[in-house]
Parts: C-alpha cells; sequence; structure tokens
C-alpha cells in the first residue's frame, strides 16, 4: 500500500480489508445452515450429531481465542488475522473435501480455530486504527460483514441445494479467505500496538500514514506482555466481570440459534427445505439492513440505548414466536417473526459487544482481555447451539423460545442497571482518578483500584 499517499484512503483500504474477516466469520458460522439438512442425508447425522456439526467450529473458536489475545499482544494484530485466514482457508478445504462425519467435523473445528481469532482480533485492529468519532461505525462495519457472510451463505446454499452441492457452498469461502491473507499483508500495523511494545517511532509513522494522532509513548522497560491476571488487575475487576457477563448473554438470548438453524426451524414451521433456505435469505437480509443502520446511529445515540432497546425488541419477539408456534400458525409468521428477532439483536447486542470491549480495556491488554471475552463468548455459544435440538425435542419450539425470552428480559434489566456508556471515549487517555468517577460513566482507562 506505499502507493497509497492519502492517510484517510488508506485507512479505508486498512478497515474494508480487516473487515473481510468478519465475512469469513460470518460465512463460516452461518454456511452449516444452509447445507445441515443436505450433509444430515449424506451422512445419516442424528439429532446430537447435527447439533456436534454446528458446534464443532464453536469448540475451535473457544480453544483459540485466549491464547490468540496474547499471541496479537505479541506478535501484532496483522500477523494473528493473517495466520487466522491461512487456518481458515485450511479447514473450509477440509470441510470441501469430508467423506464422512469425522473428517467434516475435523474441517469444521478447524475453521472454528480461525474464527476463534479472527472474531476479535479484527475489531480490535479496527478499533485501533479508527478515530474516535467514528470508531462505533467503523467497528460495526466488520458486524455488518459478518451479516453479509451469513447472507452470502444463505444465498449460496439456496442457489446451490437443488443440485445437493453442498461442497461448492463451502468451497466459496476461499475466496475472501485468500483476500484476508493477502491483504493484511499491504496495511499499516496498530499504531497502539507498535506504542505497546516500546516501538514509538514506528507507532509515528504508522499513526502518520493513517491520518491519526500518535499514541502516548510506551516505556521501553514495560513491554512485557502481561500474564492474564496481571492484565485483569490492570484493567479492573469490574471491567473485566462486565465484558465477560455481556459476551455470554448475547449467546444467552438465543439469537445465534435463530441464525444457525433458521432453514431448519422455518422447515418444521411447514415450509419445505428450499422454502426454509429462502426464509432464511429473508432473514439474513434484515439482518444485513439492521446492522447498516446500526452503524449509522451507534456513534449519535451510543451503545447503552442500543444494547438496551435491542434486548427489549428480542424478548417482544422470542415471546411471539413461541406463541405462533404454540398455536400452530403458518412458517411465514415464523419467519417474519425471526427477522424481527435477528433485525433487534443485531441492531442491540450482536453489534455492541463487539465495539463495547474494545473500550472498556487498556491499550497494553486491550488483545489478552477481549480474547477472553471472545472466548467465553463462544463457549457460549457452543453450549447454546449444541443444546438447542436437544431443548426443541424436550420443550417444544415454543418452550425454547419462552426460555429465550425470559433470558433476554433478565439480561436487558440487569445490564440497564449496570452497563455505563462508552461512547466517544479516547483509547489512550489517562485513566480519572477515583474520586472523579461516576456510575453512568466509564473511566477513561479503567484502574486495579475499580
Amino acid at each position: 500500500m506505499t502507493a497509497v499517499r492519502s492517510p484517510a484512503v488508506l485507512r479505508t483500504v486498512a478497515v474494508l480489508i480487516a473487515s473481510v474477516g468478519g465475512l469469513l466469520f460470518g460465512y463460516g458460522t452461518g454456511v452449516i445452515a444452509g447445507v445441515l439438512p443436505q450433509v444430515t442425508d449424506t451422512f445419516g447425522l442424528s439429532s446430537w450429531t447435527q447439533g456436534a456439526a454446528v458446534s464443532a467450529a464453536l469448540v475451535g473458536a473457544a480453544l483459540t481465542a485466549p491464547t490468540s489475545g496474547r499471541l496479537a499482544d505479541r506478535f501484532g494484530r496483522r500477523a494473528v488475522i493473517a495466520s487466522a485466514a491461512a487456518l481458515y482457508l485450511a479447514g473450509t478445504l477440509a470441510s470441501t473435501a469430508a467423506t464422512g462425519t469425522f473428517s467434516l467435523l475435523t474441517g469444521r473445528f478447524l475453521v472454528g480455530l480461525a474464527l476463534g481469532a479472527t472474531s476479535f482480533a479484527v475489531p480490535l485492529y479496527i478499533s485501533e486504527i479508527a478515530p474516535p468519532a467514528r470508531r462505533g461505525a467503523l467497528v460495526t462495519l466488520n458486524q455488518l460483514m459478518i451479516t453479509i457472510g451469513l447472507l452470502l451463505s444463505y444465498v449460496v446454499a439456496y442457489a446451490l441445494e437443488p443440485q445437493g452441492n453442498w461442497r461448492g457452498t463451502f468451497a466459496v469461502a476461499t475466496v475472501p479467505a485468500l483476500l484476508v491473507l493477502v491483504g493484511m499483508a499491504l496495511v499499516p500495523e496498530s499504531p497502539d500496538w507498535l506504542s505497546s511494545r516500546g516501538r514509538a517511532d514506528s507507532a509515528a509513522r504508522a499513526a502518520a500514514r493513517l491520518g491519526l494522532a500518535a499514541p502516548e509513548a510506551t516505556d521501553s522497560a514495560d513491554t512485557r506482555t502481561p500474564g492474564l491476571r496481571r492484565a485483569c488487575e490492570l484493567a479492573g475487576r469490574r471491567w473485566v466481570v462486565l465484558g465477560l457477563t455481556i459476551s455470554v448473554l448475547v449467546h444467552l438470548t438465543g439469537l445465534n440459534t435463530a441464525i444457525y438453524y433458521a432453514p431448519t426451524i422455518l422447515a418444521s414451521s411447514g415450509l419445505t427445505a428450499s422454502g426454509g433456505i429462502a426464509g432464511s435469505v429473508l432473514v439474513g437480509l434484515c439482518n444485513v439492513l439492521a446492522t447498516v443502520v446500526t452503524i449509522v446511529f451507534l456513534d449519535r445515540w451510543g451503545r447503552r440505548p442500543l444494547m438496551l432497546g435491542g434486548l427489549a425488541v428480542m424478548a417482544v419477539a422470542a415471546v411471539a414466536i413461541a406463541v405462533v408456534q404454540a398455536r400452530g400458525l403458518d412458517g411465514v409468521a415464523t419467519a417474519l417473526l425471526l427477522c424481527v428477532f435477528i433485525t433487534a439483536g443485531a441492531v442491540g447486542p450482536a453489534a455492541v459487544f463487539w465495539v463495547y470491549i474494545a473500550e472498556i480495556y487498556p491499550a497494553r491488554v486491550r488483545g489478552a482481555l477481549m480474547s477472553l471475552a471472545t472466548a467465553a463468548h463462544w463457549a457460549a455459544d457452543f453450549v447454546v447451539a449444541t443444546t438447542f435440538l436437544p431443548l426443541v425435542a424436550e420443550l417444544s419450539l415454543a418452550g425454547a423460545f419462552t426460555l429465550y425470552a425470559a433470558i433476554t428480559l433478565a439480561s436487558a434489566l440487569a445490564l440497564g442497571i449496570w452497563m455505563p456508556e462508552t461512547r466517544g471515549r479516547d483509547l489512550n487517555a489517562t485513566s480519572p482518578s477515583p474520586a472523579a468517577r461516576r456510575p453512568v460513566s466509564i473511566p477513561s482507562t479503567p484502574t486495579p483500584e475499580d
């Protein structure tokens, strides 16, 4: 990217290339929904092995996220994103060539290892190269690419479903994986990370190329990556617990089960298999449009209103889905309500989570603690995704969504009390004194006394 002289253009290119990692995230998690009926027929999967096919990637992601944070703090954000793209490519090829349940699960597990890294490293990198006034919108661009990836997985599955070509549906992901792998070699490293490693001159040059203010210099004797316990002390217990809580609550609402199992849910509601995938395309389109709205309003309205409002609407939609299912109404009503449920989730918890955890931790330990929150995020996703079909078998679809509604409402009430606003926070600002802290505002850089 040496030919790109405009800082604004270079910053835009860097954000766009990194955000393709979000597309990998979306396609990698959503693709299994579109191919699951075909894969089930091919390999004779039971309800539990179907859950394993969905959750294999989530297990890999939960395992990778904790360690990749330390790697990102040690070797840089770009290196982790590029390495994850290479691993994603390998997992996609393995899934495409699967000859049985074990090889399919192995490929999905490799994809998950990559997703665990990209899911936090991409928003981390974008948050550190974005101007504070536009950080919410630019980090949410990653969420937009996630929703586009999900929609693309549904569209490709719908197009290839008549031919039963589930292998081709997997193979499409090789293209964006190669784009990220090559593109990350062409953009600047995060100035914040360079500064945290004591490389003040390199940080200043990278900041100048990106049109950013140079970050504060870090004492060269204090550049070792802290252990997890020390990282938690530096961030402050309140913010570590808050980040972990939000990361888990996003999935306990049932948001991703509606995405992973949308074709299955709609097919069980009376639609044909192809009709279920078509309904999923509609759901995916709503997800994309909702994220566009979020990009416009996240920096205007703030993180807290969108999070709480999104959770409230999700709770109402989940109750409505339960009522529709209990009364045996047609699949079209369920599809429309799934759109409302997922749209509210895209505007609220799904988008806010990634921005929020990038804003509440100090630069020196941001990678480690974001990866910790991401690991909890993926672990919760695994549990909810794995138990969804057995839960439906035990409680019915109406009962499952009633449970999700109760959890979502409780989450909204808890975060209404506990979650402060972070809009416009300077990631490199110094911490205010304890006396200056107030319950409704977050410290610029949390400290151990919290």
